[in-house]
């Protein structure tokens, strides 16, 4: 500190280092004032340096703010599940909060909600909404509200106010067409797909990519869509329909990890070998399908990226003066494991 004391560096440290006010290194860390972007730049890199954080209850007493960011996972009647169940949006969760903490906030974390009434009486700065389904009301309240929006993966239309869309996501249609090619070179002739009903753009994107992949390689299509409860016996179902085709499929493909476990119980209970009968190949990539037997090739839609991008999205748009961030696109990639090590 400015005392020579081992210490919390303060705005008077830094001013002192500059050369200049506390009232102009407040300017100069809030974009307030008019001073010139040189200033700006040297009195950040000196408080950098210090390791200096603004007092968040200062700061947002100044910015009329509370510098609470919500995340919320939508839901429908149509699609009864919470991805606060899954891997994923413990992933997604943990790297949100890590980022929000890190820029000076703290996040609200609400479950699953299908009503307007997510945040109840916390006021929010803005909101994450994870998944948003079709024609979502809670979207429609958030933006009624007046509330700056992130959603990790698409709405179906563009917001009800006229704002530009602020979003998150994977291409899915690129990730499923990637995932189909792999179970193509590693020796499958007829892939099926099993999802979950197409009201979120995950897996509408899902089945689209799907669908054109089979176009363009001449494959009949073999979709099961899993409506009602998302789990492993879901996933029993779907792949025991597939299965009892008169030309049943070597390999199929399911857009969460619930499901593609359940095709596993499924093979098993048929006798069929996995993978020298069957391949196996989920989304998501938890632990669980690490653990399986054996364990389950995965498209992994890095999550981690997905939480920080978001919330880095949430926090521009809030501070951003009317300005939009640009939608973010998060690579994926492929976790290969022995579900779909057939022999050559």
């Amino acid at each position: 500190m400015g005392d020579g004391s081992i210490g919390k560096i303060g705005i008077r440290d830094v001013a002192a280092a500059a050369d200049v006010s506390p009232t102009t290194v407040s300017h100069a860390l809030s974009g307030k004032g008019r001073l010139p972007d040189a200033t700006r730049r040297r009195i950040a890199a000196i408080a950098e340096e210090l390791g200096y954080r603004p007092n968040a209850n200062a700061r947002n007493l100044v910015s009329g703010k509370s510098g609470l960011l919500g995340i919320v996972v939508s839901s429908s009647k149509e699609t009864p599940f919470g991805l606060a169940d899954f891997d994923y949006f413990i992933q997604l969760l943990s790297a949100a909060t890590g980022a929000a903490v890190e820029r000076g906030r703290a996040l609200v974390v609400e479950g699953l909600r299908i009503g307007a009434d997510a945040f109840g009486q916390v006021d929010v700065d803005g909101a994450i909404v994870v998944d948003p389904v079709s024609d979502d009301p809670l979207l429609d309240a958030l933006d009624a509200a007046g509330v700056p929006v992130v959603t990790t993966g698409r709405r179906d239309g563009p917001p009800r106010d006229g704002r530009a869309d602020c979003w998150v996501d994977n291409d899915h249609v690129k990730a499923t067409e990637s995932i189909l090619t792999h179970l193509a070179e590693h020796g499958a002739d007829r892939i099926g797909l099993i999802s979950t009903s197409p009201v979120t753009s995950y897996t509408r994107d899902a089945i689209h990519g799907y669908e054109q992949w089979c176009e363009s390689r001449g494959q009949e299509r073999m979709i099961q869509v899993v409506e009602g409860p998302i789990n492993e016996g879901a996933g029993v179902r779907a792949a025991e329909q597939l299965l009892e085709m008169s030309r049943p499929p070597d390999a199929i493909y399911a857009t969460l990890d619930q499901l593609a476990l359940g095709v596993l119980l499924a093979a098993r209970a048929k006798g069929l070998n996995v993978p020298d009968d069957l391949m196996i190949a989920g989304c998501t990539d938890s632990q669980a399908s690490a653990w399986a037997e054996p364990p389950l090739t995965a498209v992994t839609l890095n999550p981690e990226a997905i939480g920080q991008a978001a919330v880095s999205s949430l926090i521009d748009l809030i501070d951003g003066n009317g300005t939009v961030p640009e939608p973010v696109i998060i690579p994926t990639g492929i976790i290969d494991r022995q579900s779909t090590a057939r022999a050559a």
